[in-house]
């Protein structure tokens, strides 16, 4: 039988209703994918930095906490390490594997939302994560720890989902495994892993039709899998020689970090920071809210209202350990927001169709659209005008990131493989983007001068270290920005380095940029004087030749 003429492209046309939501989903990962490589060479900034010279030290075969001091655990360092390997040790690589991460987080929670609901509620969940997961407000396009935490975090939610249903063993040591691995990227990850195990367990509980034997067991292997990521990373850092400087810096000074900031600052630090991560990105949070309310109104999610309601209260406590409130904390809170947003969009039009509007799907589904064209618009000055490094100087200000890549280039071209490196401040990415090690473990200052009973023991050490390696180039970092509020009075190190400096002798400025400033930016033309008038404006010191340290150890430590 002939079909008529115009009947494939009806069916055509048909097929593309049918479908859409996967089509409008796909062209918002390939538009968030291009907006993430155009920017690919922004200029790494300190986090990023930290992770991707500790990567680099993995690499190698140099343990974290050996030549990198930090308080955060090492699987982020171990996800850079992979990156690195498999993209390339540029700032270039480093954002493209981010860019590979951030995408397949959000194909996850178009899985999880469709499990959870409809296709609609999965497309709205994967698009609306991959704008706020790339959102200026929080700092998105930098490869945070949060990110590679919610990356685990939503897989270890996938693999949840199959246990819940079926109670299988596999997927619920899966699932345990997923999250261990999660809190190993970012410790504020363990209250979503202890909120996943105490879920599981109360489900499996429940599940009176399965047999005991059947239940129990499943509690147990999520258990042990969330467990053994930290047994097996503590396991091979005690092999390594280096379990007790872990241990230093991520329970006893960690302890000490999350302690600092007051309590009654707490309310006015998130204040602030509320609606500096909302600005750019409002209207996707305005549905994520609604999701919150229509939660309880979806008679679909019956089943599974309290398990995403509980989700999303664990995601938000991961932003109070330390009332530290950084916009970028909010980034492992992303997850739960786009399923949120999700439940909104696909509970509006289902209320809508119940009421007898069949053509409610698409008219929210418009309005939807333009939501995200907003977004779009309301970031297009980051996301499609600036180049990568006005980029970085929009998003951090004072900040000397796109700095370091020329400091790093001329330390690099004027120095042996063998040759050491000191920062004075907080700048880890000239080590990384130097191909140098570092003379000293400490690659931030900001403990040094905090207000915490390790700070005068933690700038004697570094003294000893920097004296001892004598490195070849000393990179000195003014200002707040590098050293924090400083508001520890104790900052002997700093008497030091006046008189420690007369050791080495500032690089010129012209000898880094040449004749023209390659970043049209006032904030390079202090480089290489010992009093920078730049706030925050590095420094660079060459070793002289012949010098011997003016400051002996034993004076310095008086």
């Amino acid at each position: 039988m002939t079909q008529p003429p115009g009947a494939p492209t009806a069916d055509r046309r048909q097929a593309f209703r049918r479908h859409w939501t996967w089509w409008l989903m796909m062209a918002v990962l390939l538009l968030v994918a291009g907006i993430r490589f155009r920017l690919l060479t922004i200029p790494l900034e300190r986090d990023e930095g930290e992770y991707a010279y500790a990567g680099q030290l993995m690499l190698q075969g140099i343990p974290p906490y050996e030549l990198a001091y930090n308080m955060k655990f090492p699987g982020v360092y171990a996800a850079y390490a992979l990156i690195l390997a498999g993209f390339g040790q540029t700032p270039g690589g480093i954002h493209l594997g981010v860019l590979v991460m951030t995408t397949l987080t959000a194909l996850m929670l178009f899985w999880l939302g469709k499990k959870m609901l409809d296709e609609t509620t999965g497309m709205v969940a994967a698009s609306a994560y991959a704008f706020l997961a790339a959102s200026p407000s929080m700092l998105g396009l930098a490869g945070h720890a949060t990110h590679f935490a919610a990356f685990f975090v939503t897989a270890g939610l996938c693999a949840l989902w199959r246990a819940r249903q079926t109670g299988g063993w596999l997927a619920a040591s899966v699932s345990g495994l997923l999250f261990g691995t999660a809190i190993l990227m970012k410790q504020h990850a363990a209250i979503i892993a202890a909120w996943a195990g105490i879920s599981f367990a109360a489900t499996c509980l429940g599940k009176t039709e399965w047999p005991m034997g059947r239940r129990l067991p499943a509690v147990l292997v999520y258990a042990l899998g969330m467990f053994l990521p930290l047994g097996g990373c503590g396991l091979l850092l005690w092999h390594a020689g280096v379990f007790g400087k872990f241990w230093f810096w991520t329970v006893a000074y960690a302890s000490q970090y999350a302690s600092v900031t007051p309590l009654a600052s707490a309310c006015n630090r998130f204040y602030n920071v509320l609606p500096l991560i909302t600005s750019t990105t409002l209207l996707l949070w305005l549905l994520a809210t609604a999701g919150a309310v229509r939660l309880w109104l979806d008679e679909r999610l019956r089943s599974t209202r309290l398990w995403l309601a509980g989700f999303s209260v664990a995601s938000a406590l991961t932003v109070i350990p330390g009332f530290y409130f950084r916009s970028h904390y909010f980034l492992l809170t992303l997850p739960a927001a786009a399923l949120l947003a999700g439940v909104a969009v696909s509970g509006i039009i289902r209320t809508q169709e119940k009421a007898g509007q069949p053509k409610a799907r698409n008219l929210f589904m418009m309005v939807y659209a333009l939501f995200l064209a907003a977004t779009v618009f309301v970031n297009s000055h980051i996301w499609f005008a600036v180049n990568p490094g006005q980029a970085a100087r929009e998003l951090y200000g004072r900040d000397p990131f796109p700095e370091a890549q020329a400091i790093a280039d001329f330390i690099r071209t004027h120095s042996a493989d063998t040759a050491q490196v000191a920062v004075i401040g907080s700048e880890p990415e000239i080590y990384f983007l130097a191909h140098r090690h570092s003379a000293t473990g400490y690659i931030y200052t900001y403990a040094l001068v905090e207000n915490q009973p390790f700070a005068r023991m933690m700038q004697d050490e570094m003294v000893r270290q920097i004296e001892s390696n004598a490195p070849q180039f000393i990179v000195y970092t003014a200002g707040a920005l590098s050293w924090g509020s400083k508001p520890n009075p104790n900052t002997k190190i700093l008497e030091w380095w006046k008189a420690y400096q007369t050791n080495y002798a500032p690089v010129a400025p012209a000898d880094i940029f040449g004749p023209t400033n390659a970043f049209n930016d006032t904030s390079t033309k202090a480089i290489g004087t010992s009093n920078p008038t730049y706030f925050n404006a590095p420094a660079i010191f060459q070793r002289k030749s012949g010098a011997a340290n003016l400051v002996n150890q034993g004076d310095q430590t008086q």
